[in-house]
């Protein structure tokens, strides 16, 4: 029989039966921003996302004799159980199927998935009473934005305060209009990540205060334009964010952004009249918004036209995904 985690994904415990395997499948996000570029004194700078109906990171896992890991990112998988394990004092005796992942190093959010997907299953396999906010600290995810474990908890589109209070969580869920459509530009280059990405971080000038235009940008623009669905407004303010972010990481980065490719194709959206676009997280993946899935068409053909001659361009057309992880368990 199958069960799923409750919405706040806390581990409920488990009958101990033989051979219980957890299956997650769990999706992408676009990283659109950060709201406290300074950076708070935990280090978070916030920030704003949404969950993406391609690309998925798909694992099952059961306990075994020892640990074998088969399918993509073995080594990375293997990093996460081992740390995982070691922090929970418990075994890391594992048959682990990574039978699909989302693409590595793009700005998709991959590392986050696949973290939280293994440490959830396991957690879940030994009855560990964790939350997704726990399983992420361990295995040192979200430190500076916790969009991607928002993803994996409930989906939608995503806004990260970067701060606790009373009146508004870690970070707060708007269903993403299911009209409206987003139009992925992908080339086969990488982003910045790992131990070049945290020296990016380091090298980065303190930004002028722009905290509180920021925020205000988030919560009297673009939420309001969400909850309403006011494509115009939403879109003309991802725009502006994301102007702002370009310039920011400009040094780091080598331009407004990380890939010449995805610029030319964004100042040829500019001159289409096309509201919202930019790139996610570090790149080079860049994204458009298009209010419905005709505009999405006619625009992915007419790219497709203008860029021709680049051999390795795609353009992916995909809708905002307004649930969780699916997370299952099998006996």
């Amino acid at each position: 029989n199958n069960s799923s985690l409750d919405k706040t994904h806390i581990v409920p415990p488990l009958i101990q039966v033989k051979n219980i395997s957890v299956n997650i499948v769990s999706s992408a996000r676009l990283h659109l921003g950060f709201l406290d570029l300074g950076g708070n004194k935990e280090n978070s700078f916030g920030g704003i996302g949404v969950t993406i109906n391609k690309f998925n990171t798909i694992i099952n896992i059961k306990k075994n004799h020892k640990l074998v890991i088969k399918g993509n990112v073995s080594n990375k998988a293997f990093n996460f159980v081992i740390n995982f394990c070691k922090k929970n004092k418990i075994k890391s005796n594992y048959l682990i199927n990574i039978k699909k992942t989302i693409p590595e190093h793009v700005g998709l959010g991959s590392g986050t998935q696949l973290a939280l997907s293994i440490g959830t299953a396991i957690a879940k396999l030994n009855n560990l009473n964790l939350n997704t906010l726990e399983i992420g600290n361990m295995l040192d995810r979200g430190k500076r934005s916790k969009i991607g474990i928002g993803s994996f908890i409930q989906g939608g589109f995503l806004i990260d305060l970067g701060m606790k209070n009373k009146f508004f969580p870690i970070f707060k869920q708007v269903k993403f209009p299911n009209e409206w459509k987003i139009l992925l530009i992908q080339n086969k280059n990488k982003g910045l990540y790992g131990a070049k990405e945290e020296k990016a971080f380091k090298m980065l000038q303190k930004p002028p205060n722009k905290k509180n235009s920021l925020n205000r940008l988030v919560l009297m623009k673009i939420y309001p334009s969400l909850v309403e669905k006011n494509f115009k407004e939403f879109s003309k303010s991802i725009t502006e964010m994301q102007n702002y972010m370009g310039k920011y990481f400009y040094s780091v980065q080598g331009g407004k952004y990380s890939n010449n490719i995805v610029l030319k194709v964004s100042n040829f959206l500019k001159k289409e009249k096309v509201l919202g676009y930019g790139q996610t997280s570090w790149g080079p993946t860049g994204f458009a918004f298009l209010s419905n899935y005709q505009k999405a068409k006619k625009m992915k053909y007419r790219l497709e036209k203008k860029f021709a001659n680049c051999n390795d361009l795609q353009f992916i057309i995909c809708s905002g995904k307004n649930i969780g992880a699916n997370i299952k368990i099998n006996t």
